[in-house]
């Protein structure tokens, strides 16, 4: 999507009960996990936003398919939705926050971005990791580097926005698609 420059900036910090809604679903997965090491972790998840004690409206949300999962807006009015992605996508929202908190990944993960000084940074992904993107920060996840990639490699995270990122989603610029490449040792994907 092009740039909207309409668009409001929508920013913001999360409040403790966002945190708070993160953690529970965190810790239910993993203990989950322990319990049954051999199912598969997408229809575990499944099955722990399934829970009514974190659903975000009166009703279950739609759960069915491969994702994106859109479980609602919580009261602060940013959308939240479990996100599953087999392969990297490197974008930026111009004018959105995100915040994405890995679940797990098949295989090893890292989150590129890049700091203030636009100096690229790789992050190990981890069960605790949280992701802040503020509006205009290019973004990925990508596997680790230097590590095999297994070819059935994937990261699900939960993520918090402020708005419809269908409405702010745009293509990096080529400056940030080189630092990608020179950091990863590997081609930036093409889209969104």
């Amino acid at each position: 999507m092009p740039y909207d420059p309409a668009l409001t900036i929508l920013d913001h910090d999360l409040a403790a009960d966002e945190f708070a809604f993160i953690a529970a679903i965190r810790a239910d997965f993993a203990t989950a996990r322990v319990e049954n090491l051999t199912a598969d972790p997408k229809e575990t998840l499944r099955k722990i936003l399934a829970r009514p004690q974190h659903w975000l409206t009166a009703t279950l949300p739609d759960l069915s398919g491969p994702g994106p999962w859109r479980l609602g807006r919580n009261r602060y009015d940013r959308g939240v939705a479990a996100v599953f992605l087999a392969r990297v996508e490197l974008h930026t929202h111009a004018k959105s926050r995100t915040d994405q908190f890995p679940i797990y990944v098949t295989g090893a993960a890292q989150g590129f971005s890049l700091d203030e000084s636009s100096t690229p940074l790789l992050t190990e992904v981890t069960p605790t990791s949280h992701f802040h993107n503020p509006p205009g920060a290019p973004h990925a996840f990508l596997p680790k580097v230097g590590k095999p990639t297994s070819a059935n490699w994937g990261i699900a995270f939960l993520a918090i926005t402020p708005r419809n990122l269908q409405e702010d989603t745009q293509a990096v610029t080529n400056d940030v698609r080189a630092a990608y490449q020179h950091t990863t040792g590997t081609e930036a994907p093409r889209g969104v």
